[in-house]
Order: C-alpha cells, then sequence, then structure tokens
C-alpha cells in the first residue's frame, strides 16, 4: 500500500508507485494506494475554501489505473480523520484494510498535526506490516514535488513542466460557442473546469483532444477578463466542437502576444 496525497502524480510519485509494484510482485500481493481529500489544509489550513489540482480525484484515478494500481483507497479527510491519532491511523486505516506492506515517502506525515512521520511508522507498525521509506527525489538537484509544480503551472511556465511530471499539464473543459470563423481560423470560447488549476493570462499553445481526434492551437486570456475560468481558443481548422467537452494540453507560452490576439478579435 502506498500512501500519499499524490497531486499531479508527478515522477516523484511514479516513483514510489513503482517501487511498491515491484514489492507487491515479489510478495504475491496486490499493489494498492491510499490517497486523501479533499487536500488537508482544506481542512486544517486557515483557507478552507476549495482546492484547485493538477489532478483532481477523478483525472488522479485514471493515472493510477495506467501506473497498474489494483486497488485505490479514497480517504475523506474531514476533521475528525484530522485528529486521529498516529496509532489511531494504523490501526484504522492500514491494518482495517489489510496492509501487509506500507510505502511512503521520506516526509510523509499522518496522525494529529502530522505528529506520525517515517520512523514511526517503522516503530509502531511493525506488529502488522512491513515498511519501505523512499528517498528524496530530484532532479537536476531539486525535489521535485506538487509545490514546484503548482508553482511552474501558476507562472505559465508549461514548457518545464514534462521534466518532472512527464508529460504536460492537462485540463478538462466545455467549448461555450464558436464565437466567430475568419478565413484561416476558428474561435471559441471555452470553460475550463474549476476542479483544475488555472494559467495566469497570456497566450499559450495547446493541444486540444476530443473523441479520439487532436488539434493544435492557441489558448488565450486578457488580464482585464474577470471570470479565470473563460478562455478563447482559436484554430486553424473547421471544428464543430459548441457545447462538447474537450481535454486541453497546456504545451508552452506563444510566441505571439497578447494584444495582437485581442486586436484581431475586435477586427471581427
Amino acid at each position: 500500500m502506498v500512501l500519499g496525497f499524490f497531486d499531479g502524480v508527478h515522477l516523484g510519485h511514479q516513483e514510489l508507485i513503482n517501487r511498491a509494484k515491484k514489492i507487491a510482485l515479489q510478495q504475491d500481493l496486490k499493489l494498492a494506494v491510499m490517497t486523501f481529500f479533499p487536500h488537508p489544509k482544506q481542512i486544517i489550513g486557515s483557507d478552507q475554501t476549495p482546492k484547485k489540482y493538477i489532478t483532481p480525484l477523478v483525472q488522479k484515478a485514471k493515472i493510477m489505473q495506467e501506473l497498474g494500481v489494483e486497488t485505490l483507497i479514497v480517504v475523506n479527510f474531514d476533521s475528525a480523520f484530522a485528529n486521529l491519532s498516529p496509532f489511531g491511523f494504523i490501526q484504522e486505516y492500514l491494518c482495517g484494510f489489510k496492509c501487509k506492506h506500507a510505502v511512503a515517502g521520506f516526509d510523509f506525515r499522518y496522525g494529529y498535526k502530522g505528529e506520525g512521520n517515517m520512523e514511526k511508522l517503522k516503530i509502531e507498525g511493525k506488529r502488522f506490516f512491513e515498511v519501505t521509506e523512499v528517498e528524496k527525489f530530484e532532479i537536476a538537484h531539486e525535489k521535485v514535488s506538487s509545490t514546484m509544480l503548482r508553482n511552474l503551472i501558476e507562472n505559465g511556465r508549461f514548457a518545464d513542466i514534462p521534466a518532472y511530471l512527464g508529460t504536460y499539464f492537462q485540463s478538462h473543459g466545455t467549448i461555450n460557442s464558436s464565437y466567430f470563423r475568419s478565413k484561416n481560423h476558428q474561435h471559441f470560447l471555452v470553460t475550463l473546469s474549476e476542479a483544475f488549476l488555472t494559467p495566469p493570462p497570456g497566450v499559450y499553445l495547446i493541444e486540444m483532444q476530443n473523441d479520439g481526434n487532436v488539434y493544435e492551437g492557441i489558448a488565450y486570456q486578457t488580464m482585464e477578463e474577470s471570470n479565470q475560468e473563460s478562455w478563447h481558443l482559436q484554430f486553424n481548422d473547421y471544428l464543430p466542437l459548441e457545447d462538447m467537452k474537450i481535454h486541453i494540453k497546456w504545451k508552452c507560452e506563444s510566441t505571439k502576444k497578447l494584444n495582437q490576439m485581442t486586436d484581431m478579435r475586435a477586427v471581427y
């Protein structure tokens, strides 16, 4: 059983899961992951507004399945769970789910105020299961973490993300309308899912997927637009996409400037 929140399921998270997968094969066990929802900071932090994620729960579950996870356990992180003692967590959740071998990162914390750590897990859990602690995962001497990836997304640095995430940052959205079509371009309005982190205003090269088809285009948003989830999309092809759900990969900043995009929009 692999333990953690796993927002992004980045390369460090994948190292944990792959390490556990090898153990599961060696010991003839099922590969399970225990994660938590919502984010602990939403319950025990000062800001209790709903959080946005690199990978919301549904997306996270899909990635876990692709990585070979056989059982995904989602624990409701509420105030009762937050007040559980470290040993109470071991008894109720790890023993309760018949864990035979727990795998977690060196900095995994659990129990009331995060009082449980990997040393405590090894000591208090040794009567019930084995424990493997996975060391810090680094790329170019920098720890790969969800916090790092969130910072890259919030600063629009999408070209840097695949080195740590293993793929481009992705989000979902719904096409609202095709608000004009010129000789060479078609423009759409799209509302991004509120569950995903939202890029900062700017102009970005994107790849859109819909019904197995892939289209390259541009997404842009001005600083003046009040709705963070409302974006403009531009494609060279004619696409009948009104009211459709789409999947967007954010690839990098575009060389086109925002004022060029808004000026062109005003013409039409």
